[in-house]
């Protein structure tokens, strides 16, 4: 069975599952699709999404899908928005982008359109969602999205953004993270970087690099590349030559997967490896195998960050779903609720009344507490996981009667 069709299995098995979740904002799911539940409802909204479905984000984008529908699937359940006296189901309408820029964002005028979206959530990655915004903003519609690094998308938009809001970690957090967890494991401190040249991985790189030197590291080698690039021998020989034991970076799945598979085949074995973005879906398992075991992964939802309705999620979503699935999938749900209770609070499809209500945001949902900084971020937290016999446990900060596995024992 292919990454794809497993990543398809996973969202029909979401799909047609019950999900009791908590009265905050984590209602239940129903077994029916949004579109299905909407057609029978003489009153209804749009909502739209461009997700990267397939193509080389594709286990992020589906993962988004489930969240997003969560949620949708949720209020619907409960009866739909009050807007003007009435309730309103919400018809969410997903289009699939195939991870490439312009099609998300002539997806994402199409849904506003012809499709009559009166707001946008978003895709993963700011080559994604950054188009995306643009065309909101013009639009004048309501974006709300997630899986962006907060000052990359912050930054994106030298006016400001007006209309698109972000849910997610900064950047400098990531870095210090990262650098702090890289240093539980001994090694001889020399870190070589890889990144590519899309947005968050740029605005990456220098963070990356003062953050390990003010753990006290020492950089050995920094290697650039455009993405969709996945041949990396001249890379991986200069690493292994100046002697890295920890390999920090940030790139697309399918560039992560072909770098660890050519680590091992040059017998380049480092200590410690996390590579952002890329080791963030199940298809890093599915794509690795065993050779994945110790690798890091950035996590923005665990069980142990103990947000508002943890407990029914794993007891609910969890039996179907796995915690490197969950980590994507219920910050994409937190977005939603984002999204949907500003509609709700603002009581208008009106898109400036719904804008405002997003502003003014402030409170506990699944992905923990959300209020949106001056440029239309919110900063969620930043934990570290570790892949082990195909599942993920967070390891930083550290949580009682976990530790960190070293060295990586994918690569030995």
């Amino acid at each position: 069975m292919s990454v794809m069709t497993v990543r398809r299995a996973t969202r029909v098995i979401f799909a047609g599952s019950l999900f009791a979740l908590l009265a905050a904002g984590i209602g239940t799911i129903t077994a029916a699709s949004s579109g299905a539940s909407t057609r029978a409802s003489t009153r209804s909204i749009t909502i739209g999404a461009s997700l990267p479905l397939t193509g080389p984000l594709g286990g992020l984008g589906s993962d988004q899908e489930i969240g997003y529908r969560a949620e949708v699937n949720d209020v619907n359940r409960a009866g739909g928005i009050k807007i003007g006296g009435s309730k309103y189901k919400i018809n969410l309408t997903i289009l699939n982008n195939a991870s490439t820029a312009t099609t998300a964002s002539n997806q994402a005028r199409a849904l506003v359109t012809r499709d009559g979206a009166i707001a946008l959530l978003g895709g993963a990655t700011p080559t994604i969602s950054v188009p995306q915004a643009d065309v909101a903003t013009l639009l004048h519609v309501p974006f709300v999205t997630t899986n962006n690094p907060d000052d990359a998308f912050g930054s994106a938009n030298a006016k400001g953004w007006k209309y698109a809001w972000d849910v997610f970690f900064k950047e400098e957090t990531q870095a210090k993270t990262v650098a702090k967890w890289a240093n539980v494991c001994p090694s001889n401190k020399k870190v070589a970087l890889f990144n590519d040249t899309e947005k968050d991985g740029t605005f990456e790189r220098p963070l990356y690099e003062a953050a390990v030197k003010a753990d006290g590291d020492r950089v050995v080698g920094t290697y650039t590349f455009p993405p969709p690039t996945t041949t990396f021998s001249s890379f991986i020989t200069s690493a292994k030559a100046a002697g890295a034991q920890i390999v920090i970076g940030q790139m697309l799945p399918t560039a992560g997967i072909a770098l660890v598979k050519q680590m091992k085949s040059l017998g380049f074995h480092p200590d410690v490896v996390i590579l952002a973005k890329a080791a963030n879906a199940e298809n890093w398992w599915k794509g690795l195998g065993s050779l994945a075991t110790g690798s890091g992964m950035e996590l923005t939802w665990s069980p142990a960050a103990h947000y508002p309705g943890t407990p029914q999620i794993l007891k609910t979503w969890g039996k179907k779903l796995s915690v490197d699935t969950l980590a994507s999938a219920v910050p994409d749900f937190g977005a939603a609720q984002v999204l949907l209770q500003a509609i709700s609070r603002a009581g208008s499809t009106s898109a400036a009344k719904v804008n405002a209500a997003i502003a003014k945001t402030n409170g506990m949902f699944a992905v923990g507490h959300v209020k949106f900084l001056k440029n239309h971020t919110a900063v969620t937290r930043y934990l570290v996981g570790q892949w082990t016999h195909g599942k993920v446990v967070q390891v930083y900060p550290p949580v009682p009667g976990v530790k960190t596995e070293c060295p990586m024992a994918g690569l030995r």
